[in-house]
């Protein structure tokens, strides 16, 4: 029936038909209220997103009183780095941006990259990551955490109310947090989604439920029978609020005291006479048997999984205490078209943005010049010999990924290494954070997975640092390239869990910047990233694709983590190109 190529954005072109006031970025996939500047000249902006398929999230949520701007990916998959950064460019604003996503690995390292790029020139960004789903448990989530669900919604409509009355970035991101904290979900599957394209999917039996199955049809903790609605509707609620169960109870509600708001989230195919009683039982559940004080109940379609038979609740635990009030906030009538009060002026066909994206960063005048760098020739040397050094342990490294992940590290950073030795002719050359930014893009533009995301977000908060490390008209010397690598390395860690001793490339990245940051020698520093690499033999792995190889099988490869060894040939070759120069 369509395009499946083109099914995204000729969906957000009909969302922009349909709801004059908003208009698309086509090629990157951003939607945005058409009076941006004025909207940001006011206040704070607020820009969420992510994969297409959860319609109306998170596009049709973009209007008066909620998101500045929403960005989508395809279906279930993150929207890229770049398409993010042209969302941000497109809302920038002097009392700054909020950016709120759902806590999946893609859109963590995505959004974040973008997000330090942002901040690498010069905007003001402030990031709130949701994950609420308490069908992810404390031990199954380990370091990842739980995923993020319709409760986002209740996040975007709170922070989208206060930004539009004139609070303050901090303020904006404070309430936005407290309710990305206070906030549970839970979801109920009657059978899978089905992915358009595809030419098959997975099915429950007949009579079947999958009780926390995800948005992505991501597996439940347990399929069941289907029970009577009233039955099923007061399970659900109930493993939210069971106090007994140290594994899910993640709101900290006093019953005696606490107040809640209830969103009720049709989760793609459920009809609207269902979705009604739905609401009935559960409102009926929490004030009748449970004694919960319910302020407000809110339903419909929010986030939803394609054509997923199901529903989802979420509780929201409101303040008590420290002046907040979110009552008015969540009643505050809003214009963007899936809130239930959304409302349209006119119409008009013209609402794609011709322009084929905000590409182009704006260098302010005095940041010309800061940062120099010293020695140009030895510069290029050294990153000519560090991307000549991973493309000869491309074998290497492939030959570790194979043996316990995917198999496609060395590719993938060969990839990104020929790249720069391509673009090394063109490189800016006359401050330090540019030439860090210019190998950033090149890198995203030519790298794949997680590892072109976890890079591009070290090297895009490095040229921050570096700004941050540099007088006005100073030179990049070694101590302002380690205050730089610290400020790097702690943004890194704000978007993963990974920390040494987890068996990634953190452990060789993390033992070389506290190394160089301590001595100021290059040398040293790798030495101590060796070590480190060397160390991943042992260890079982806690993230990536070989943490769901045993760990009998990881530690008995005996093999150093790809990553981990992708960048000590890195840093080996910055040292070797440094030290020619000096000879």
């Amino acid at each position: 029936m369509f395009y499946l190529s083109q099914i995204v954005v000729e969906s957000l072109k009909g969302l922009c038909y349909a709801n004059p006031g908003l208009t698309l970025l086509e090629n990157d996939k951003v939607v945005y209220q058409s009076n941006v500047d004025e909207i940001a000249r006011k206040q704070v902006t607020l820009v969420a997103g992510g994969g297409a398929g959860h319609e109306p999230a998170h596009a049709a949520f973009v209007g008066p009183s909620m998101l500045t701007a929403a960005v989508t990916g395809q279906v279930f998959a993150s929207p890229s780095a770049g398409q993010i950064l042209t969302a941000l460019r497109a809302v920038r604003s002097p009392h700054g941006t909020l950016v709120i996503i759902k806590n999946y690995t893609g859109d963590c390292l995505h959004f974040g990259l973008a997000t330090e790029r942002a901040k690498a020139e010069g905007m003001k960004v402030e990031i709130v990551i949701v994950g609420e789903d308490v069908a992810v448990g404390r031990e199954k989530g380990g370091l990842v955490g739980r995923r993020g669900l319709a409760g986002t919604i209740l996040v975007h409509k709170v922070a989208g109310a206060l930004a539009a009355k004139g609070a303050t970035l901090e303020q904006v991101r404070h309430a936005a947090q407290y309710v990305a904290s206070n906030i549970a979900t839970i979801g109920v599957g009657l059978d899978h989604c089905h992915v358009p394209g595809s030419s098959s999917f997975a099915s429950l039996a007949d009579g079947e439920i999958e009780l926390g199955m995800g948005i992505h049809n991501e597996p439940g903790y347990r399929k069941t029978s289907l029970p009577p609605l009233r039955t099923l509707v007061g399970s659900m609620l109930d493993t939210m609020l069971d106090t007994t169960d140290p594994d899910r109870f993640y709101l900290p509600l006093d019953f005696s005291k606490d107040r809640v708001a209830l969103l009720v989230n049709n989760l793609g195919g459920t009809p609207a006479l269902e979705l009604g009683v739905v609401v009935k039982e559960a409102t009926e559940h929490l004030v009748s048997r449970r004694g919960i004080v319910v302020e407000r109940v809110i339903s419909g379609f929010f986030m939803t999984s394609l054509n997923m038979p199901g529903f989802s609740f979420t509780l929201l635990r409101l303040p008590s205490e420290g002046g907040l009030d979110f009552v008015p906030l969540l009643d505050e009538p809003v214009g963007a078209p899936a809130w239930r009060n959304g409302t349209t002026n006119r119409f008009t066909t013209d609402v794609v943005d011709a322009r084929k994206g905000l590409d182009k960063a704006t260098v302010e005048e005095d940041e010309v010049g800061v940062g120099s760098l010293s020695n140009r020739e030895a510069v290029i040397k050294a990153i000519r010999t560090a991307a000549e050094h991973v493309i000869a342990a491309e074998p290497d490294i492939t030959s570790y990924d194979t043996l316990v992940g995917d198999g496609d590290c060395g590719h993938t950073l060969k990839q990104g290494a020929n790249a720069v030795l391509a673009a090394l002719p063109t490189l800016p050359f006359h401050t330090a954070s540019q030439l860090i930014l210019s190998l950033s893009d090149i890198l995203d533009a030519n790298m794949g997975g997680t590892s072109s995301a976890l890079y591009c977000i070290f090297l895009n908060a490095l040229a921050a640092g570096l700004k941050i490390s540099t007088a006005h008209d100073g030179v990049a010397t070694a101590s302002v390239w380690g205050g730089g690598l610290e400020v790097a390395l702690r943004a890194l860690e704000r978007y993963t869990p990974a920390r040494p001793g987890d068996r990634t490339v953190i452990d060789a990245l993390a033992p070389f910047v506290e190394t160089f940051v301590a001595t100021r020698s290059i040398a040293e520093a790798v030495h101590r990233a060796r070590e480190g690499a060397e160390a991943t033999r042992k260890m079982k792995a806690r993230l990536g694709r070989a943490s769901y190889v045993s760990d009998e099988s990881v530690i008995g490869a005996a093999v150093p983590d790809a990553g981990a060894w992708g960048f000590v040939a890195l840093v080996s070759g910055l040292k070797a190109g440094l030290e020619a120069r000096r000879d």
